[in-house]
């Protein structure tokens, strides 16, 4: 499949509308462009043509995060020696187009002639309902469901498709005003005088099953609604400023906006999906590391991800999804091809670490907020967590977490770097199964917190229990990882219990779960920050000694902002100031570089080129944006600032690192325990001074001297 670059992507929740810098969605394009809903593709094709000609492009940009503006002028219309003839870049048309319950668009068509002229607009359609595998590559073993021909309706016209799973989907288009005809296409056959404009209004409104016909056209209606919800989610967010132009009017706003479009309203509470275009539904892992990522921007996530994760915690062995109880979801599809059980995401659970985020995610929020009635709402989810933890997640007993692969059609290596030739020891693929450095870490940060909060409920036999594993998972770990020769953990025991002696990112992840002792810490920032791991943009996920090494890989030698905000945040909660705010200014530098402003997924592991000023190497396949990446940010400005909360002990502390970034940092509306802070960081002269605004009532605040 091509890639999908320099495209206008939209998103609200669970519908997402990719296509060309124009606003065409061509026919038969191999890029997987269209209008998706639920996982199926309810339209493949949307062509604009003038006289049966393709306008010329303009300009087109995103506004805002959930809406588009196309503008274009005619060619050349006619031959200049016969009547009809309209002269190029005289006509101009504007698309604007937002997603919300379907598709909307406003065109607009002027005539800027001085005298009348007759057109034809034509606006071509067609909808395939494709399963979102399919889109990607996947040969289904069945046949399509029936497609109806095109109907038309008294709004315009339909597509309907029956399938296999005895699902009815249809793509209803509406138009106002009405074409001068319909058939595979819709035509308006135009006379405008001299300056006159013509407007069009097209609905395009995917439907599952017997949801409710269209009942009219509300285009300025759902435009206000959808901007209300942006304007209240913004409301709810923490408000980041600085002295820093781009920082402040760019980056920060541009990732504000990704977080949003890509958070699903559910039921449960906003759920931030994974990723643009083939990732936006839910993944555990995703939406867990970015909740915790943003606890101090918006807590809102990360009590909806805890929710809907925890509805759907495993509850049975089965192999085929690789589901057990107690365990975590790794992704979920809702299309033909799941409900038909021929892709095994209805949830997927082939997951080892989105199990123990659960309960970490769970602790840092209580810690942030002191969330109580949240934790005994989950505390059965809880119980099943833990319990996958010591059974099914600890194959053999040894007390370490591990995974192997169940399911022919999962994924081999199930911790985040989960592409095939992640876990390497030397240049062969290491055994399985594999106990990871950092799953291990995670599972001693939620039972050491999760100790601390049931002693504070005054459950102490169990919090006893859970701190008595935490201390004991702690000996063992710093036993069985630790490799003296290289004052480094290793990336995982393999199948064998024999050290995977790989150099990777990995080990920077169990700074932030505290489970290093305090000089194996400081041994491991030192490791971090060598040439091989630190590029100069930030930390990479392989080092450049490792035969598998390569720049350009997805896992193996590449970086990714989400990674290194765990590590500038653990290396802050070892007292290694220097390097985290060296970790977090290279990597928001790297970032500010990028024409779109936005923090990707991943970039490429090339060394900084101080000499000739060069910028950081783009990936070329990613997410655009990706949640994790945009949250990486606001973890950045977290760590940045200083904020540390326990809301159970009512201690507030605010110490923020020097940063080269900005001279002014202010902060406002950040939601800690059950109120408010707003703060502000001023440096100068070297020194670097915090006045505090307002803060929750009750919170002891501790102040840098």
């Amino acid at each position: 499949m091509a890639l999908l670059e320099d495209r206008i992507i939209l998103k609200q929740n669970d519908l997402f509308a990719a296509s060309e810098l124009d606003g065409d969605i061509p026919a038969d394009n191999e890029d997987g462009m269209g209008l998706y809903r639920s996982d199926t593709r309810f339209l493949s094709s949307y062509e604009l043509r003038i006289n049966d000609v393709r306008p010329i492009l303009l300009s087109s940009s995103v506004d805002r995060a959930y809406v588009a503006t196309f503008q274009l002028v005619n060619p050349a219309l006619g031959e200049p020696d016969q009547a009809g003839y309209i002269p190029k870049q005289t006509l101009s048309i504007r698309r604007t187009r937002f997603v919300h319950n379907g598709m909307h668009e406003r065109i607009g068509l002027q005539n800027w002639n001085t005298h009348p002229v007759q057109v034809e607009l034509q606006l071509n359609f067609a909808a395939d309902f494709l399963d979102i595998f399919e889109v990607r590559g996947y040969h289904r073993p069945l046949e399509m469901g029936r497609r109806e021909p095109v109907a038309r309706t008294a709004e315009g016209m339909r597509y309907s498709y029956l399938g296999l799973d005895q699902v009815q989907r249809r793509t209803e288009i509406c138009f106002d005003p009405m074409p001068s005809q319909i058939g595979e296409a819709a035509t308006f056959q135009l006379e405008l005088a001299a300056q006159e404009r013509f407007v069009l209004l097209v609905d395009i409104l995917p439907r599952l099953g017997v949801e409710a016909e269209p009942d009219g056209f509300h285009f300025d209606g759902a435009l206000e609604s959808l901007e209300h919800t942006y304007a209240g989610w913004n409301a709810t967010c923490t408000h980041y400023g600085t002295d820093n132009e781009v920082l402040d009017s760019e980056l920060i706003w541009r990732n504000r906006e990704d977080l949003r479009v890509l958070c699903d309203d559910r039921s449960t509470g906003l759920f931030p999906t994974a990723g643009l275009p083939w990732y936006a539904v839910p993944f555990g892992r995703d939406a867990l590391i970015t909740s915790f990522q943003t606890l101090a921007f918006n807590p809102d996530l990360a009590r909806g991800s805890l929710r809907y994760l925890a509805r759907r915690q495993g509850t049975e062995v089965n192999h085929f999804r690789e589901e057990e109880p107690g365990k975590i979801l790794h992704e979920m599809r809702f299309g033909e091809l799941a409900n038909l059980k021929q892709v095994p995401h209805t949830p997927y659970y082939g997951t080892v670490d989105a199990t123990p985020l659960f309960l970490v995610l769970l602790v840092e929020l209580v810690d942030w907020t002191g969330d109580t009635d949240l934790f005994d709402e989950l505390r059965a989810n809880v119980t099943a967590a833990l319990e996958w933890i010591d059974s099914y997640g600890d194959h053999d007993g040894d007390g370490f977490v591990e995974y192997s692969q169940h399911g022919s059609a999962g994924v081999r290596n199930q911790g985040w770097k989960d592409s095939t030739n992640s876990l390497m020891d030397g240049d062969r693929l290491a055994s399985l199964p594999a106990a990871l450095v950092e799953v291990q870490g995670y599972v001693y940060h939620a039972k050491a917190g999760l100790a601390r909060i049931l002693r504070h409920l005054g459950r102490r036999q169990e919090a006893d229990k859970l701190q008595a594993q935490a201390e004991e998972l702690f000996r063992r770990f710093n036993e069985a990882f630790w490799m003296p020769d290289e004052s480094f953990y290793a990336q995982a025991l393999d199948g064998e219990k024999r050290q995977v002696r790989s150099i990777t990112s990995n080990p920077g992840h169990c700074l932030w779960s505290r489970i290093a002792t305090a000089e194996r810490a400081n041994q491991v920032v030192d490791r971090l920050l060598a040439p091989d791991l630190f590029s100069g943009w930030g930390v990479r996920t392989l080092s450049a000694q490792e035969p598998s090494y390569n720049p350009m890989s997805y896992h193996n030698g590449s970086i990714w902002p989400h990674d290194n905000s765990i590590i500038a945040a653990g290396m802050s909660r070892y007292g290694r100031r220097d390097a985290t705010e060296l970790v977090a200014h290279s990597m928001m530098d790297a970032c500010m570089r990028f024409s779109d402003k936005r923090v990707p997924e991943l970039f490429c592991g090339f060394a900084r080129d101080g000499r000739f000023g060069t910028g950081p190497g783009e990936y070329l396949v990613s997410c655009s944006p990706q949640a994790w990446g945009a949250g990486a940010l606001f973890h950045f400005l977290q760590t940045l600032a200083g904020v540390q909360v326990s809301a159970l002990t009512a201690q507030l502390k605010i110490d923020p690192l020097p940063s080269s970034l900005y001279k002014l940092l202010r902060v406002e509306g950040m939601r800690v325990a059950d109120g408010e802070l707003d703060f502000t960081v001023r440096q100068s002269d070297g020194q670097v001074r915090v006045q505090v605004d307002r803060q929750p009532v009750g919170l002891r605040l501790g102040l840098p001297a």
